[in-house]
Order: structure tokens, then sequence, then C-alpha cells
């Protein structure tokens, strides 16, 4: 099983008025995330639109579309406890 945790929260920062920017209501948000993957190369079809401290994408949007939102987390580990990933959620079901 992988870790659910890091020692330390990491800073996502958002693109101002993307879709998760409007959804989250905030420009940096911290969260409890861990790397073992990442995008090397976006499609031309996608746009990031938040990124770690690091640099790494950690979440990508299809402009145009609905809801065809990507995170390169698990909101599903904290949302529950996490107004973010339980806002993430809420506008998932919404969209649904």
């Amino acid at each position: 099983m992988l870790p659910l945790t890091t020692d330390e929260p990491v800073i996502h920062r958002l693109a101002d008025n993307s879709s998760l920017f409007q959804i989250l209501e905030a420009d940096t948000f911290k969260l409890n995330s861990y790397h073992h993957q990442g995008i090397k190369k976006l499609s031309e079809e996608l746009e990031p639109v938040a990124t770690a401290a690091d640099g790494l994408i950690e979440t990508v949007v299809m402009p145009g579309k609905a809801f065809i939102l990507a995170v390169q987390w698990h909101p599903e580990f904290s949302y529950k406890h996490d107004a973010y990933n339980s806002k993430l959620f809420s506008a998932f079901i919404d969209a649904c």
C-alpha cells in the first residue's frame, strides 16, 4: 500500500481563473502529496492549472470540456476531513 501522507504538506499554486481555482476558491493550498510519477510531456489539448513548489504539474484540465480535470494526488484519501478535496468531489458530482 502506498503512503497516505508525507511529513510536510506540499504547497500547490493554482492558475488564476482556472476551473480548479473556481472550485477550490483559492490560489494556493497545502496538500499531503508524494510523487513517484509525473507528467514529462503534456498534451497540447491539456492545460496545467496547478503546480507544486518543485514545478511538478499537479492538475491539468481540458479547456472547452465540461469537466475534464485530472489531479496528481489522491483526493479520495482525505475528502472527508479536507475542505479542498471535499470541494473537488462536490464539483465532480455536480458535473455528473
